[in-house]
């Protein structure tokens, strides 16, 4: 466990030396708060007259279908690429094996410091948002849950996390993985979206994992297939991409 953790560091500070993390963090932020002014904008336009408190609660849970559907993934997409193709293209990699880490160690970790890239990246968007709400005037409404949500939407975002990293395993081209990826995953964006009959197959129609929990009261056992499903597919991903990885050439 000190070996992984002591890789997962690594790998940590591998996404934290590269500023474009930084760099669309804050642009993430910026689309937050501009949400919440757009909102106000066309309401003042509409009807003359501004109803912040109304308007603006629960800020944070209108955001997230761009911040789970849109930000992490794409963020997850550059990460798994840097830390898998990346380092595999420019053999970089081999510095990673020279430690005292097994491969399946290695893989898990690079997993799991894109997990924690998403995650602090929800975490700073939730706390954006959130301040844009009170100092805009829309009081505290929601805010315990969207905090809720997000915790939840951690465990599709794992999932969708292994997904890509299997795609890195394929590859070789770190430009053509990422377009792979990019594509892969509108494509089932869309086929859950518009094909209702397949919508509830498709892992990446559970990336809104709240819908299901906050808000709809639903028996636990109806939730019981859909939480195999989201599991059988993780342990899918995580099998297959570790299998990949281990008789990849560094």
């Amino acid at each position: 466990m000190e070996r992984f953790a002591a890789n997962l560091r690594n790998e940590l500070f591998k996404l934290r030396k590269r500023k474009k993390y930084l760099v669309f963090l804050i642009l993430g932020g910026l689309i937050c708060v501009a949400s919440a002014l757009r909102v106000l904008v066309v309401t003042y336009f509409t009807d003359g007259m501004i109803s912040r408190q109304a308007i603006l609660g629960g800020l944070m849970s209108s955001n997230l279908p761009f911040i789970l559907l849109l930000f992490l993934p794409l963020m997850a997409i550059m990460a798994t690429g840097d830390l898998f193709v990346g380092e595999q293209a420019d053999h970089t990699v081999r510095f990673s094996l020279m430690r005292p880490v097994s491969k399946g160690k290695l893989f898990f970790s690079k997993g799991a410091a894109v997990l924690v890239l998403c995650a602090f990246d929800l975490a700073v968007l939730y706390l954006v948002s959130t301040l844009a709400q009170v100092v805009l005037g829309g009081g505290t409404e929601g805010i315990l849950t969207s905090l809720g949500a997000c915790l939840l939407d951690l465990i599709p975002l794992t999932v969708l996390i292994l997904f890509f990293s299997l795609i890195n395993q394929m590859l070789k081209g770190s430009g053509l993985t990422v377009l792979l990826c990019m594509v892969v995953y509108i494509a089932l964006l869309l086929m859950g979206t518009y094909l209702p009959a397949v919508g509830g197959l498709v892992f990446t129609g559970y990336l809104r994992w709240h819908n299901l929990w906050i808000g709809i009261t639903l028996p636990f056992l109806s939730l019981l297939p859909r939480i195999g499903l989201l599991a059988g597919y993780g342990l899918v991903f995580a099998c297959c991409g570790y299998f990949l990885f281990e008789r990849k050439e560094a």
